[in-house]
């Protein structure tokens, strides 16, 4: 019965894992091209990166887990492809505790959060959009903050797929083990924390 559920889980989580969003994909492949005739330099730049994600997202290591490091890593690499695409309108900064950084997480929970910061905020209004990302120690475990300066989150949420992805894989990881909030005040952010600390164990 533990090997048929572990199945599942794989299953399932392989189905999550395979999906990256059409329309970003499709958004930085057409920023691609324009850039190829007006800036190699940013084509070539914006192409290694796309590489890069899709790599991860591929997870030649077959495993679900990942460690902050790399995730955040991840994270770092998407919005740099959007930096590219959007220039002075996108700033982002990325704050890990160095302790953390070995500590494992669900593959690709992060780069789902920051892509709806964007997708809210940048793209719903055009406006400077300025993103935080911060992990760091929270009694036992971690919390993952991902703080913007886009519209406030509405009363009654309705989770797009990333979102869903991430709360579905964290459902899988980390069943009773973790905690996500959206909150208005004092700042505009999204809220993830993980009760279990798992460490990688190759670097143990």
């Amino acid at each position: 019965m533990s090997l048929l559920r572990e199945s599942k889980i794989k299953a399932e989580l392989d189905a999550l894992h395979s999906k990256i969003n059409p329309h970003f994909l499709y958004n930085a492949l057409n920023s691609i091209a324009d850039l190829s005739i007006t800036d190699g330099k940013k084509a070539r730049k914006m192409t290694i990166a796309l590489a890069d994600l899709f790599r991860y997202s591929i997870n030649y290591s077959n495993n679900n887990y990942s460690t902050v490091k790399d995730e955040v890593e991840m994270a770092n690499v998407y919005l740099q492809i959007e930096k590219i695409r959007f220039e002075d309108q996108l700033n982002y900064f990325l704050k890990v505790e160095d302790e953390l950084n070995h500590y494992l997480v669900p593959r690709f929970v992060l780069q789902p959060l920051v892509e709806n910061a964007v997708k809210h905020g940048l793209k719903a209004t055009g406006q400077m959009t300025e993103i935080n990302l911060e992990v760091k120690k929270a009694n036992n475990g971690l919390v993952i903050h991902i703080a913007d300066n886009g519209p406030a989150f509405p009363a009654s949420l309705n989770p797009g797929y990333g979102v869903k992805s991430v709360y579905d894989k964290l459902d899988l990881l980390f069943t009773d083990n973790y905690e996500m909030h959206f909150t208005n005040q004092p700042v505009k952010q999204v809220s993830l924390y993980i009760h279990k600390l798992v460490k990688d164990e190759s670097v143990v």
